[in-house]
């Protein structure tokens, strides 16, 4: 691996920041008469609404660790994967002086966050009509300032897998930070790289409950990382991050496991197939996600009718590489059922009618 010195890449104020020391650190029995809480319990689910809840979330941290093969001491969870964000930006990039570096198209929070902290960011392309990562291209064309790398994996929205090898190469060879962003990584026919945290100090893992495990609404992601880099997340997260009903659920969504995880790939492949036959609709990008993204004329235009008929999809038409391009998530049977009846209304007249005579996908209906 290329010389990689943690400490060194850390912003400096960060580097010697003492944390706040929430009540709850150490201590979190007895008679309480430390944090000014109310001391009257006011009781939801078996939690004590009037007390603080864990800041350093044992419960949860040990239950993200078994479900993903690592110990507790590499995970830390937050407010959802855009707190994750927040951390790397306060931890390894200073405004002003270092840039991000972001493998696009992709999920566009990366730069949003930049934009946000007042750290520049440039966008290098994947490569291609499959949207492939190239370690060796990067470490090309990557600017000399660039401290931290941004990769989605399958990557949003274009769907596709980045080469595993690729990335872990991108790590050994750069010694700098690599962020890996696995939130549809249950929905991929390969396993996640979790562990790849043990050998690599230098790779950061964004994870999530908002997709696969049906969890949006909790707002609850999480890093996966060497302790030495969990340990500084801890020293910029806020004291009390995540709300205890928001730990709970996280715990209890991991013993249920993935939500409908069949149904959903089932669904995929069934939407794949029917854009398939719509002769309006160009290339359907292979997806290891919980969405489709494919080409057809007129996809803005398209986007509005839609949404004039109730029907909510996203345009990607603007994304680099992306024009003329609609992004659908997977919904419920008799949800895509919808949206084929409608898609084909606009595109293919002739076509919706004559699945309608023949009973097949009616607005609303549903597909066994």
């Amino acid at each position: 691996m290329s010389s990689f010195d943690l400490n060194a890449l850390v912003r400096p104020n960060v580097r010697t920041l003492k944390p706040y020391q929430s009540a709850r650190d150490s201590i979190q029995s007895g008679v309480l008469l430390d944090a000014n809480e109310n001391p009257y319990p006011v009781l939801k689910d078996g939690i004590q609404l009037n007390r603080y809840p864990d800041p350093n979330q044992a419960e949860l941290r040990r239950a993200l660790a078994d479900y993903v093969g690592l110990d507790a001491p590499n995970v830390l969870a937050g407010a959802g994967s855009d707190e994750v964000l927040d951390w790397i930006f306060k931890v390894f990039l200073q405004p002003g002086k270092d840039l991000a570096a972001i493998l696009e198209p992709t999920y566009g929070m990366y730069r949003v966050q930049a934009d946000i902290m007042g750290v520049e960011a440039v966008g290098l392309s994947l490569h291609g009509e499959d949207f492939s990562f190239s370690a060796s291209r990067y470490l090309q064309e990557a600017p000399r300032k660039a401290r931290v790398a941004f990769l989605c994996s399958p990557n949003n929205p274009t769907g596709n897998l980045l080469e595993g090898e690729e990335v872990l190469k991108l790590c050994r060879d750069w010694g700098k930070i690599v962020v890996l962003d696995e939130a549809y990584v249950e929905f991929a026919d390969r396993p996640s790289m979790a562990a790849q945290v043990r050998a690599h100090p230098n790779l950061v893992i964004m994870r999530t409950l908002s997709k696969a495990f049906g969890r949006a609404a909790i707002r609850l992601g999480y890093a996966l990382a060497s302790p030495q880099i969990i340990e500084y997340f801890r020293k910029v997260k806020a004291p009390y991050n995540l709300n205890a009903l928001t730990q709970r659920q996280g715990v209890l969504a991991l013993q249920e496991g993935p939500s409908r995880l069949e149904k959903i790939l089932s669904e995929r492949s069934r939407l794949r197939r029917a854009l398939q036959n719509i002769p309006a609709v160009g290339p359907i990008f292979a997806s290891q996600c919980n969405f489709l993204l494919f080409k057809v004329a007129d996809a803005s235009l398209l986007c509005r009718k839609l949404l004039e008929r109730g029907v909510v999809v996203r345009d990607r038409s603007s994304m680099p590489g992306l024009a003329d391009t609609i992004r659908v998530s997977i919904g419920r049977p008799e949800e895509n059922d919808l949206f084929l009846h409608e898609f084909r209304r606009l595109v293919a007249p002739e076509s919706a009618t004559a699945a309608a005579s023949q009973g097949r996908q009616p607005p609303g209906g549903h597909h066994a």
